[in-house]
């Protein structure tokens, strides 16, 4: 029984690890690029005006947020990128900070 439940538990997290998590916010939806290491978010819907994408970034040795650029609803996406000197950083996810 231990061991289907630590299959179980593997399987998991093995899956949240290839598959970032997905917009948390209404009306944006997300681009991946660079291997994984930036998030480029697009919001067609929500307040109006201005937002920041901020990404949830890992290298393996620590996690931190990385702020992106300032996007416009229904305008310019805001991008934000992930960036380490040790590691190789990865996009884990993100949110949306509006401005």
């Amino acid at each position: 029984m231990r061991r289907i439940v630590a299959c179980v538990a593997v399987a998991i997290a093995a899956t949240a690890i290839a598959s970032p998590a997905q917009a948390q916010e209404r009306g944006c939806y997300e681009d991946y690029l660079r291997d994984g290491r930036t998030v480029e978010v697009f919001c067609d819907e929500g307040r109006p005006g201005r937002f920041r994408a901020v990404a949830h970034c890992t290298n393996g040795l620590g996690v931190w947020d990385q702020y992106g650029t300032i996007g416009r609803v229904r305008g310019e996406p805001s991008v934000a990128a992930c960036t380490s000197l040790l590691g190789y950083p990865r996009v884990n996810g993100y949110h949306v900070d509006w401005i």
